[in-house]
Formats: C-alpha cells, sequence, structure tokens
C-alpha cells in the first residue's frame, strides 16, 4: 500500500509523458523488480521504450539513469509485441525463467510479468517487470499488484499523450490562424502590429492578411470579426483563406467583398453567421513612386494618411457589416500617397482600448499621435501606434489590435 501511495503522488504530479515514462520505470525497482521496462504507441507504428535497470548507479533519485528508443514495431521482441497487440487478453501475465530479449537488443536473464496498461485501444502500452534468478517468481498478491500499478502507469501515460495531443493540435491551430510574414512588395513599406487579447494563446479575431499580388503590388485585407477568442480566430481564419481564393478569381477589392459576403451568409440559417467589418485594399507602386490605393470596406473604421505636411487625412469609406445582409452594400475609395506618405488600417481594439477612468484612446488621440510622425518608417509608426495603445490601457484585458502601415518608398 505504502508503494502505490508513492507511486499515486509521483504519477499524478506532471501532464510530461518523458517524466511520467521515468517514473513508471523508477518506482518499481527494486520494491517489485530488477528491471522495469515501458513500452507505449505514441504514434502510427511509432513507439518508445524507457528501462530502469538497478545494475547502472544513479546518484540520486532524481538521477536515476534511464535507458530510452524510439523504435517501430519490427524492432520489438515477439514477446513484448504478442502482449501489446493482444488488446482483450489478460491484463498481467506470469513470465517463467528464461533469457527475456530487450528492445534494444539486450538479452535479461530471469523471470518476472508483463502487464498490459489501460490505455485505449490506438496508444496500446505494456509494463515489463523482471527479476533475477535468485528472488522469488511473482505470486498472486505481487501479480495483483503489479496489475494496480500498471493502472495507475497507464491513467498518466493516457493523460500526457491526450496532454502531448491537444498542444499539437493547439500548436497548429495558432500557426494556421498567425498573420503569414509581410511580403516584399517594390516601391511600398510594410508594416504591422498584431497583438491578440489572448495573448498567451497568439491568436486573434482581427483579419490580416498582405498577398503579393503576380503582375505587383499586394492585397492588403484589415479585419475584425465581431467577438473575441478562440471562435472569433477560428472565423477570421476562414475568412482569410477564402480571400486567398477570391483573390485567384478577381483582384478587384469590390468585388472581392461582394462574393466574400455571400459565402458568409447561411441563408438556411443552419450555421451561426459571423459579422465582420473588414477593408480589403489593392495596392501598387506608379512609376513616379507615388503609390495608388484601391480601398473598399464594410463596415470598418476609415482608414487615416499621413501626409508630408503632417496633417492626418480621413478616409471614409462607409459600406455596410460583413455578413449582415444578403444583399448588402459596399463602398470603395481611392487614395494617392506620394512618396514618404502613410496610410494606416488599424481595428477597433486601437481607439476602443480603455484607459484611465475608463476613458477610450479614441480616433482624436490617435490622429494626434500620427501627426508627429510624418515622414517616418512604416515599422517606426506600427511599433509606436501599438506601443501608445498599450501604454494607455488601464487592465490587462483588452479587444484584439491589429495595424497595418502602408507607405510610399520615399525618394
Amino acid at each position: 500500500m505504502d508503494f502505490l501511495m508513492a507511486a499515486y503522488r509521483v504519477l499524478g504530479q506532471s501532464l510530461n509523458l518523458q517524466r511520467n515514462a521515468r517514473a513508471a520505470v523508477c518506482l518499481p525497482v527494486p520494491v517489485l523488480a530488477g528491471l522495469a521496462a515501458l513500452v507505449v504507441t505514441v504514434g502510427p507504428r511509432r513507439l518508445r521504450w524507457w528501462a530502469r535497470d538497478p545494475r547502472v548507479a544513479a546518484d540520486g533519485p532524481e538521477r536515476m539513469p534511464v535507458r530510452a528508443a524510439d523504435i517501430t514495431p519490427g524492432d520489438l521482441p515477439d514477446w513484448i509485441r504478442i502482449v501489446l497487440a493482444d488488446t482483450d487478453g489478460p491484463r498481467v501475465r506470469a513470465l517463467g525463467s528464461d533469457g527475456w530479449a530487450l528492445p534494444d537488443g539486450g538479452k535479461q536473464h530471469g523471470h518476472g510479468a508483463v502487464v498490459r496498461l489501460p490505455c485505449d485501444h490506438f496508444r496500446p502500452a505494456v509494463l515489463v517487470l523482471l527479476r533475477d534468478q535468485d528472488r522469488a517468481p511473482f505470486d498472486d498478491a505481487e501479480l495483483g499488484l503489479a496489475v494496480q500499478y500498471g493502472q495507475a502507469v497507464g491513467r498518466a501515460v493516457t493523460a500526457a499523450l491526450l496532454y502531448r495531443d491537444q498542444v499539437q493540435v493547439a500548436d497548429a491551430l495558432r500557426t494556421a490562424l498567425r498573420p503569414a510574414p509581410l511580403p516584399d512588395v517594390a516601391g511600398i513599406e510594410l508594416a504591422t502590429a498584431y497583438r491578440p487579447s489572448l495573448e498567451a494563446m497568439h491568436i486573434s479575431g482581427d483579419i490580416m492578411h498582405v498577398e503579393a499580388l503576380p503582375d505587383g503590388g499586394a492585397l492588403c485585407v484589415v479585419g475584425d470579426v465581431c467577438g473575441k477568442g478562440i471562435d472569433a480566430a477560428v472565423a477570421g481564419g476562414r475568412l482569410r483563406h477564402s480571400l486567398r481564393i477570391l483573390r485567384r478569381v478577381t483582384g478587384e477589392p469590390l468585388e472581392i467583398l461582394t462574393v466574400l459576403n455571400n459565402a458568409t451568409i447561411d441563408l438556411n440559417g443552419e450555421t451561426y453567421t459571423q459579422f465582420s467589418t473588414i477593408v480589403v485594399g489593392s495596392v501598387r507602386a506608379a512609376a513616379d513612386g507615388s503609390v495608388l490605393l484601391r480601398l473598399a470596406a464594410g463596415g470598418h473604421l476609415p482608414p487615416l494618411v499621413i501626409r508630408r505636411s503632417g496633417e492626418v487625412e480621413t478616409v471614409h469609406i462607409g459600406g455596410m457589416m460583413l455578413g449582415a445582409d444578403p444583399n448588402a452594400q459596399f463602398a470603395e475609395a481611392v487614395v494617392w500617397l506620394r512618396p514618404g506618405e502613410t496610410c494606416v488600417v488599424y481595428t477597433d481594439g486601437v481607439t476602443e482600448a480603455r484607459g484611465p477612468a475608463g476613458a477610450m484612446f479614441g480616433q482624436e488621440r490617435l490622429t494626434e499621435l500620427l501627426a508627429g510622425y510624418a515622414g517616418m518608417p512604416a515599422a517606426v509608426v506600427a511599433e509606436r501606434i501599438e506601443q501608445s495603445v498599450v501604454d494607455w490601457l488601464a487592465e490587462p484585458d483588452h479587444d484584439d489590435i491589429a495595424v497595418l502601415v502602408l507607405r510610399a518608398v520615399p525618394a
């Protein structure tokens, strides 16, 4: 009972597979066996095994040497492969006196027991407990103890594998939902600021997408899906992937918005429509160094243009929110940037950031800030907007923040 209680305490402390496996082969030595080995299925035709041999000196309980290696089913000795595959067989089997081959090609002489762990059918695992010839064979009570210990090990291994799989899914989701790196576009400086509300998860409901066009220039998209968190991030990811496809059908921002709106709305009402505000723009550099921006918008905040004189112009576009109406009307505006001039597109996480006494950062404060950065590089402008908003925030909780800065390269 003392052994089992110690095992429960140790095996319940971690969701790390390596740490749990090390504990699983160290705890039963020498209480139950002279050598303990664990074989776990970690993926399709992929296994990993660990073994603790007390004949190898240890510097302390935390530094017990454990052999470990990745193997395939073909590397397993037949006697282990049979138990691993027999998911409906007995939970524990006694092993008579023999020379038992191990996954690393070695051989252990003696007797013992092999325990099939209570993992799911997709992740079978076994625990091997071997004793030297001069030690008594496992009796019924010790076989029962081995089964109880195997249950604790199986729960710890299963939890660690599930956690590992969830982490891998989350990492893949984050990678798919993060904005892609900015492309190099001739004659145009590009910079972004992107701060999700769930900063620890690195995902945001704000859409940020810049894609170089084959004939020069780029397609630029900034949007804000209603809500925040994982649901908004997934909806934003769907919109971004749809934009990649639509760009290959048409390069006209207004047409892209119209088709995207039709694809967003479920006329049968079977799925929830995610409302969004969005700006879709095409940007191209002209021969004289100026840059042409064609911006189509659906209910989004107006972009701001920083002229060389320091004047900040508001580009009122209008248009209806994406997903609000199957016959929604969208608007378009044309903006010319002379060399050194800048256009800033942003989401409401900037203007609605709450500061002292609940006051919002606001478009007026943003306009005043940008007036002091006329002619500055795009990266400096983006960084300064983000830092000013973060400094303004009175609480750590905030909406998603996304800023796209486009600057005509100065002569």
